[in-house]
């Protein structure tokens, strides 16, 4: 019999893989896209600028910030949390939050969607996975011959107490930046910078409102200070924009597991000799049963 631990280090690599698509993301001095539009003489006379006035600043602004926080709604199939958990549907609304540097280093990203949930963290140049959430996922994902072997709260309990290390990674997840550069590069077009614009107050702050869609679609933004984006609604989607420049780092976690310590843990378990998962590896990519 053979034992598939390249499928535990697939799952184990893709359970620190991007969740999100932050696929076109131009640079934000360069992109040819950023253009200085026309001002709006009727905004103008309201004293709230286009929405295609303010662009390029408010995103500038933004991408330039030391840290944010942000949490949001938005569905599973946006994140591709349908496609990392069993019995997760696309459709399923989430919750998903942001905080700490916007680069992504020393920072934390969590979503959860129909009883799943992952939450990442890098600090200090590490990136961990909180051990509850990688053990559901490790158990989601190991193929039939594996599963047979590897009892599932034997897993857990080695996993779950923990978070899991994964060395040489970057020390960086999916970050704020990304995220913001996303919407930089969809919130384009004539359309986008001709949305209705009025002035509100709201919790005791001077905020621009823009909307589309026959008000579906809403962004406020800022308007004593930095042109910066405090909350989006769009469709099904809702995200707030807090603690700008204020968002504190993660802490480095206390109780870590890395990768070969899970898998020698199973190994020996299992009553096999050390590092034999490792070591067992065939020449066509299995790893042999070392009883067989």
């Amino acid at each position: 019999m053979t034992i598939a631990i390249t499928a535990l280090a697939a799952v184990a690599v893709s359970g620190c893989s991007n969740p999100f698509d932050a696929q076109d993301v131009g640079d934000p001095d360069t992109d040819p896209q950023e253009t200085e539009a026309p001002e709006d003489e009727g905004a103008a006379e309201n004293e709230v600028p286009a929405f295609g006035d303010i662009r390029q600043e408010m995103f500038s602004a933004m991408l330039a910030a030391d840290s944010v926080t942000i949490d949001g709604e938005v569905r599973a199939g946006e994140a591709d949390l349908d496609e990392l958990f069993d019995g997760v549907d696309d459709d399923t609304t989430g919750e998903l939050t942001i905080t700490g540097a916007l680069d992504g280093t020393e920072s934390e990203m969590s979503f959860s969607a129909g009883g799943s949930s992952f939450t990442q963290r890098a600090v200090a140049g590490q990136e961990y996975f909180r051990g509850e959430d990688f053990a559901a996922l490790l158990v989601s994902e190991l193929d039939d011959e594996v599963a047979d072997l590897v009892e599932e709260e034997f897993v857990e309990e080695t996993i779950s107490d923990n978070w899991v290390l994964f060395e040489d990674s970057g020390g960086s997840v999916f970050s704020a930046e990304e995220f913001i550069s996303t919407w930089r590069s969809e919130l384009t077009g004539d359309d986008v910078d001709a949305m209705a614009a009025h002035a509100e107050e709201r919790e005791g702050e001077t905020v621009w409102v823009y909307t589309a869609d026959g008000g579906e679609s809403e962004f406020v933004v800022a308007a004593d200070q930095e042109p910066y984006l405090l909350e989006i609604t769009d469709e099904d989607s809702h995200y707030e924009f807090t603690e700008w420049n204020a968002s504190e780092p993660p802490e480095v976690p206390t109780d870590v597991i890395t990768l070969d310590e899970i898998f020698g843990a199973i190994a020996e378990e299992q009553g096999w000799e050390p590092g034999a998962l490792e070591d067992e590896e065939s020449d066509d990519g299995g790893a042999e049963h070392p009883d067989a």
